[in-house]
């Protein structure tokens, strides 16, 4: 872990001129958005995962809920920003530095793209609360669905789409059937290792856009 702009970070070194701002479920930042971001390294990504709960582990949903309740946007954007100029540094001039969460940390992840200057996003499952801070958004963003998530997916379908259309963005969307909200995530129920292994093979492929300056 290392300290920067005042939050601790998990770094991945990466062989790429592209970085990923990883934020944590709501369960806090644990070993899981840890393993994720090595997952980036050995492909050759950078990846910052930044503690926005700054040490608090909560045990439960409710927990994490009153938790991310008590963070303010301006205190998640500077905490993503903070990632942004860190990866910029490591990475240098050639840099491209996109923003990444689940659940939670993707709808954390979406707000950071509609308000900095991030080159993409990555959401799996999560929602942004304002829906008119799409049009903020200056990215492409590669949305990430499991069918059986009924409230992100009324989300999507009703909220985000539709006004992602009507301010012109660009969105690369992958619906899996019979996966549940986080079916991403290895160590619950709800876990879909088919569905999961295919999007983590998606986004590499979104990352593989960004290698070159120049439109992804």
């Amino acid at each position: 872990m290392l300290k920067f702009g005042g939050w601790d970070f998990f770094l991945g070194e990466g062989r790429t001129p592209v970085g990923v701002v990883l934020v944590h479920e709501i369960f806090g930042f644990n070993d899981y958005i840890k393993s994720v971001a090595s997952e980036f390294s050995k492909n050759g990504y950078w990846a910052a995962a930044v503690d926005i709960f700054r040490g608090t582990k909560p045990q439960t949903v409710e927990e994490g809920r009153k938790t991310r309740e008590s963070l303010t946007n301006t205190e998640v954007l500077d905490a993503l920003g903070n990632g942004l100029k860190l990866l910029r540094e490591r990475i240098g001039g050639r840099a491209r530095v996109g923003t990444m969460g689940f659940c939670m940390g993707g709808g954390f992840a979406l707000l950071g793209a509609c308000n900095l200057e991030f080159d993409f996003c990555i959401n799996y499952y999560g929602i942004v609360q304002d829906i008119e801070e799409v049009e903020g958004l200056k990215c492409p963003v590669q949305l990430v669905l499991g069918s059986e998530d009924e409230r992100v997916n009324t989300w999507a379908f009703q909220s985000f789409l539709p006004t992602a259309m009507k301010f012109n963005k660009r969105v690369d969307l992958h619906l899996y059937p019979n996966a549940k909200h986080a079916f991403h995530r290895p160590d619950w129920d709800g876990h879909n290792p088919e569905a999961a292994k295919d999007a983590w093979s998606k986004t590499l492929q979104f990352l593989s856009r960004f290698q070159q300056k120049g439109p992804a």
